[in-house]
């Protein structure tokens, strides 16, 4: 019989653009900072523009249905910058699970391993995307319905009005069958530079390592 634990699932991701975030009240964004919409050099798509330092957004979202608990949870961030500059900075990434019933509190919880700090490329309006934060596996309540999730920046070398994310990635070990046998390791995770392809990642550059 076809359980979980002898399939060889791929890594499922999910992205959240900032226009789903959950933090604007008639337009304006509350919560960290004066974070403002604002058009992407002359691509008409926008972004977070993160007019000061510790800038932020929050979101709350639903527990997908299919993860595996079992295994890391992993994120990382799209964002870019308007200057040609090889700025490094480190977003933050903070969350608090939710169960039904509870009152609900601000993230506040930190990832078990941090999302890495990043060198812009030193081109002027490109797409980028930082290394992985990641959950480890098992801190996911069997009883959590929602997370709650917070993405800050603190500025290092860049300026005002320079950085925007443009969205927020999930990673996760989906459960597709029915019965108690989990996966027996994580989704196969693809290297990030070949997203459509079939090689896998091996290391931390390249979009692993894979989990056991």
């Amino acid at each position: 019989m076809i359980r979980d634990y002898n399939m060889d699932w791929l890594e499922k991701a999910v992205y959240m653009p900032m226009t789903w975030m959950q933090s604007q009240v008639t337009g304006a964004f509350i919560g960290d900072g004066t974070p403002v919409f604002a058009e992407i050099s002359s691509f008409d798509y926008t972004g977070v523009l993160l007019a000061a330092t510790g800038t932020g957004v929050n979101h709350i979202m639903r527990v997908p249905y299919d993860l595996d608990r079992g295994k890391q949870i992993r994120f990382r961030v799209w964002w870019t910058i308007n200057i040609g500059d090889g700025d490094i900075e480190t977003p933050t990434l903070v969350y608090n699970q939710q169960a039904a019933g509870t009152v609900g509190v601000d993230a506040a919880t930190a990832l078990n391993t941090p999302i890495p700090a990043y060198t812009f490329n030193g081109t002027a309006n490109a797409i980028e995307v930082t290394g992985f934060g990641v959950i480890n596996k098992n801190v996911i309540l069997a009883t959590t319905e929602f997370l709650t999730l917070k993405l800050t920046l603190t500025f290092n070398t860049a300026s005002n009005s320079e950085v925007s994310f443009l969205g927020l990635e999930m990673r996760y070990t989906p459960r597709k069958m029915n019965g108690p046998e989990r996966n027996l390791r994580g989704g196969r995770r693809l290297k990030v530079l070949s997203p459509l392809g079939v090689q896998l990642a091996t290391s931390t550059t390249d979009g692993g390592p894979q989990e056991s």
